[in-house]
This record gives structure tokens, C-alpha cells and sequence, in this order.
């Protein structure tokens, strides 16, 4: 029997909230708990899952968009990349030019195609609310919501879900990632949801903020699979392993 995995999409409709960091982050808890798991590389002007693990890219999206629409496709593993035995990796472009030509309407089929693959498939996204996005955003079982605390990002936040809102659009949650909040912060957790008018349902503390981050990336490591991170950063350790299993139970079916 074909396996019937979940997709959770990390989305934030602004840049620099460490969606990229957390998708791998995320990627290497649920291979921590046994899940066979796939990073998925929807930014697809970047490339930047594909660079933080130095893979060396000679097949991405684009060609096994394009081996679709000339009827060369024959099956995923001929485009993944393995990270680990657990963990595979499908990586975007890192040529602008092709991404440009990537049609969306291939997307909805390759999720479906790796949902019967994978137990989690984890998908990182550009900020652009663009028919890629809505194509993803209409395919996953969860759609996680980066926020920080910025007037901007609240306010885009606050605007799509008013949309979701008129679409009955519920299998959402919001995540708060104070990691990448340098400074003291300018609003209160009961402002941020006022701003939003949603429940904020996940946290990662400025504990996260990794000095190092550098280090980890140059080495191609996935920071969650680092010996003593699970320890040195219990809390957002369990709060990412929340996340993993609310999305493996469908927890967030009903919004509160």
C-alpha cells in the first residue's frame, strides 16, 4: 500500500525570518523521529536549500519539470538528492533563468507524487504571494506561518490570513521565531495576535539565535542533527517536535 505522507509549508510573505533555516531545522527533527523525509525547494529564484548543503546540483525542479512536459519523466529518485538515510533533497534552480520557466501547474503533481514517497515532506518557499505559492499553499496538509516581530510581516500576515479566512482556509498554524529578532522587542505576544488576529501557536525563543550559524552552513550541516543541539536548545528542540507531531496527527484540522 502506497504510503499517504503529510506536507507542511513554511511560509512567511517576508524575507529574512529564517524560513530556510527552519525547514532544515524541522527536516532533521522528523528524521530524528524515524519519518522518512523530503526538503522541498519551492524559492525558486534562489536556490538557497540546495547551497546550504553544498550539493552539487546537476538535476533540480526544472528538470524534472521539464522531463514532465516532454514526457521523459520516469520517477523522483532520478532528481533527489540523499542527505542521510533518512533525509532526501529535491533542490530548486540555482539559476534564476530556469525558475522563471518552471510552470506551476507541474507543482500539485510532484507533491503528490513524493506524499506517497516520504512520511514528511517539508516545503520551503519564497515570499511572494505568486501562483507557485498558491499552488503549494493549496496542496499541503499544513501551511506554517513564519512571523517576527515587524510591523510589515504582521500586517502581510494578518492580510492572507483574512483571505484564508474567506476561503475557509483552516489547516494553518503561526510560528514566532524571536531567533531572529535582534533587538528588544518593539510589540508584546498580545499585540503580535491583535496585529494578526490569529493565535500565535508556536514559538522559537532568542535562545535559537544560533552565533554560529555560519559554521554549520560552511560544514553542509543540518543544525538539528548536531550532537547536543537537542540539549543545548531543549525548548525549541520539543517546540520543532511539536510541530512534527501535530502535523503527523492533523491537530491542526480545527484553528481555535
Amino acid at each position: 500500500m502506497a504510503k499517504s505522507g503529510k506536507i507542511i509549508t513554511i511560509y512567511s510573505p517576508k524575507g529574512g525570518v529564517g524560513k530556510s533555516v527552519l525547514s532544515l531545522n524541522l527536516v532533521g527533527v522528523a528524521s530524528s523521529l524515524d519519518h522518512k523525509t523530503l526538503i522541498l525547494d519551492f524559492d525558486m529564484h534562489t536556490g538557497t536549500i540546495g547551497m546550504i548543503l553544498n550539493e552539487e546540483i546537476k538535476k533540480s525542479i526544472y528538470n524534472l519539470t521539464d522531463d514532465m512536459t516532454n514526457n521523459r519523466f520516469k520517477k523522483i529518485s532520478d532528481y533527489v538528492y540523499k542527505y542521510n538515510d533518512k533525509i532526501d533533497v529535491l533542490p530548486s534552480p540555482k539559476d534564476p533563468r530556469q525558475g522563471n520557466k518552471i510552470s506551476s501547474r507541474y507543482l500539485s503533481m510532484i507533491i503528490e507524487k513524493v506524499r506517497n514517497l516520504y512520511d514528511v515532506v517539508i516545503i520551503d518557499t519564497g515570499s511572494k504571494m505568486d501562483e507557485i505559492n498558491i499552488v503549494t499553499l493549496d496542496s499541503s496538509d499544513l501551511i506554517l506561518f513564519i512571523i517576527d516581530n515587524d510591523m510589515y510581516t504582521l500586517k502581510n500576515t494578518r492580510n492572507i490570513l483574512n483571505i484564508f479566512s474567506d476561503c475557509n482556509i483552516t489547516n494553518y498554524k503561526v510560528l514566532l521565531n524571536a531567533s531572529c529578532d535582534f533587538k528588544t522587542p518593539y510589540f508584546s505576544i498580545m499585540d503580535m495576535k491583535k496585529i494578526i488576529g490569529a493565535n500565535i501557536d508556536y514559538t522559537l525563543s532568542k535562545n535559537l539565535f544560533i552565533k554560529d550559524i555560519t559554521s554549520y552552513l560552511y560544514e553542509c550541516k543540518i543544525p538539528s542533527l548536531t550532537d547536543g543541539f537537542n540539549k543545548k536548545y531543549k525548548e525549541d528542540y520539543n517546540n520543532m517536535k511539536m510541530i512534527i507531531e501535530d502535523l503527523k496527527k492533523g491537530d491542526f484540522d480545527e484553528k481555535n
